[in-house]
């Protein structure tokens, strides 16, 4: 979501967060959204998919950002993120599919120093790139010889396993030693990590260049107000702060020894050209913004909080944000559809049958955000009932429940065997499938405007489009905000998790800042809790090569699931 100073995707990168949504107040423009496309009916229409659909999306949402006419949406690990949530979910196991393991190999590497250096199916920055690798992290060499290109003084590397990554000072090293890389590669996350980092809600706060005197730290933030204050926003970004600890004892504590950069009250390297080396306060991060951190160190009295870009942020202006534990379910011979759902944020009664043959509640409850196993629908009264699988005698209410149904039949353009998504937006279910076989269930947030409705702008509106949509684009951490310029001065969310483009701005990602899944939230986007989106990303193709932070499908990436979002 970021413009690096040349031609990019700008249609997966520059475009608005999508996260928990306000009212619709905001000016979305007049353009009326594009037609959904299918599924490429052929496999030789990938390419052309690819180089001509997509570039001419670019092109038009690059068209809209120089207008001003896209909408905006006000925002949408391990070690452990603060406490869990209070929420009892029901147990289940989540594992995903192991993630690729780096290759045993003696290979080189190159490695990135800026937040994206991307790979290119040939020698030179034409067209959509194959993918990225993030700042911090490195892929393996196929050859040691750099290849002329355009646009490259230094030559161009071929990685692993396709693609070719320019050697660019600004951007890359082939030195895995350097001193600003090896801090990089320190705070990376593991490829593996379902949180990446741990997060935090924005005062209001200096983004410092290091640790700054007791004198510095009065003189500098003096506009903020007391440090643990806060001014409370608009009804906005009442979805955003839901999983902040209200108890002041929560507060953010030191858990880490001070970061080797930073010790002595000094900074050990640089910011890499795109910072001042000299200057304090390299940015500020908005009331209202999230903020992510790989360490916290306590240095001049205070706990500091340490970006994956290297900035330092006093933790007295964050608030910690709790980790969800709801999670869905894989599904087999232990645990198999219909699932009925409680998305409510309280306990739901279960039902008995009475003397009488009436229904009566047993004393017990289905806790929120949990699931049963249903069989047949039963009639007592006026009010309609589901009998709970191997528990024979209890039922619950058909009314207080979403159910997740096996599909009846196969989407157009998917074949038996191959995996597809099934999200409906209405009860807010998701399934993923193994041709028509079920493999796992959960609950998730669509657009709190719900499904399109004719005459309605979906993007103004905060609806969820309707479609047949195969993945664009991964990202497996980024950034997200609906900020023209780079890097974003107004709002911004930090390092979201396990994005998947459906159709940009359109994602499946990660919500970290909730845990209402199941119901109307985000600005237009699937958000799912970080545990699903975890499965999700890694179960999903086109896979992420190892070392790589982003790809796409086509040009022998693999192909692209589709993800099928009805209304019911």
């Amino acid at each position: 979501m970021k413009l690096e100073g040349h031609a990019l995707p700008l249609f997966l990168f520059l475009i608005p967060a999508c996260a928990p949504a306000p009212e619709a107040k905001y000016d979305g423009g007049s353009q009326r959204p594009r037609q959904e496309r299918v599924v490429p009916p052929t496999e030789l229409e990938i390419e052309q998919w690819q180089e001509d659909i997509k570039l001419r999306e670019w092109q038009d949402w690059n068209q809209r950002k120089k207008d001003g006419n896209t909408p905006f949406n006000k925002a949408e690990v391990e070690p452990p993120l603060g406490e869990e949530s209070t929420f009892q979910f029901a147990s289940a196991k989540t594992e995903p599919n192991p993630a690729p393991k780096p290759a045993q190999t003696e290979r080189p590497r190159i490695g990135a120093i800026a937040d994206q250096a991307y790979i290119y199916k040939r020698p030179e920055p034409k067209g959509l790139p194959l993918g990225y690798v993030r700042m911090g992290t490195s892929v393996a060499l196929l050859s040691n010889e750099p290849v002329e290109g355009k646009n490259c003084a230094r030559g161009y590397y071929k990685v692993a396993p396709r693609g070719y990554i320019c050697l660019d000072p600004r951007k890359t090293t082939l030195d895995l030693n350097d001193p600003y890389y090896r801090a990089l590669a320190e705070l990376a996350p593991r490829e593996d990590a379902v949180m990446p980092y741990r997060y935090a809600f924005s005062n209001g706060a200096p983004m410092y260049s290091r640790v700054p005197t007791k004198a510095e730290q009065e003189k500098a933030e003096r506009s903020f107000g007391a440090p643990g204050t806060f001014v409370q926003l608009a009804e906005w970004s009442r979805g955003h702060e839901e999983l902040i600890s209200g108890d002041p004892k929560d507060h953010i504590r030191a858990t880490d020894p001070v970061f080797s950069i930073f010790a002595n009250g000094q900074r050990a390297v640089g910011g890499n050209g795109a910072y001042d080396p000299a200057k304090l306060v390299w940015r500020v991060i908005p009331n209202g913004s999230m903020l992510a951190y790989a360490r916290a160190f306590e240095a001049e009295g205070r706990t500091w909080l340490v970006t994956p870009d290297l900035m330092l942020v006093p933790a007295d202006r964050m608030r910690p944000f709790r980790r969800t534990a709801f999670h869905g379910v894989h599904l087999g011979s232990d645990v198999r559809l219909p699932l009925a759902w409680n998305r409510k944020q309280e306990p739901i009664p279960r039902y008995t049958r009475g003397e009488d043959g009436k229904m009566v509640p047993s004393g017990q409850t289905i806790p929120p955000k949990s699931y049963v196993q249903v069989t047949e629908r039963v009639v007592v009264g006026k009010k309609a009932y589901l009998a709970l699988r191997n528990e024979p005698g209890a039922f619950v209410l058909a009314d207080s429940v979403t159910v997740t149904r096996a599909a009846k039949k196969l989407p157009r353009s998917v074949k038996p065997g191959e995996k597809w998504i099934e999200a409906k937006i209405n009860p807010g279910t998701l399934t993923a499938y193994e041709g028509d076989k079920p493999v796992y269930a959960t609950m998730f947030s669509p657009g709190k405007g719900g499904a399109p409705i004719p005459g309605y702008d979906p993007y103004v509106h905060s609806m969820t489009k309707t479609g047949i949509f195969p993945i664009e684009w991964k990202d497996r951490v980024a950034v997200m905000s609906p900020d023209k310029e780079w890097p974003p001065k107004m709002l911004w969310i930090s390092e979201v998790p396990n994005i998947q483009y459906l159709r940009a701005p359109l994602a499946m990602h990660v919500a970290y800042w909730h845990e209402d899944f199941g119901n109307p939230k985000s600005a237009e986007c699937v958000n799912v809790s970080p545990e699903d989106g975890h499965f999700l990303f890694q179960w999903t193709e086109p896979a992420l090569p190892e070392g790589w932070g982003g790809v796409r499908p086509g040009d022998g990436n693999g192909k692209a699931t589709p993800v099928v979002i009805t209304a019911l």
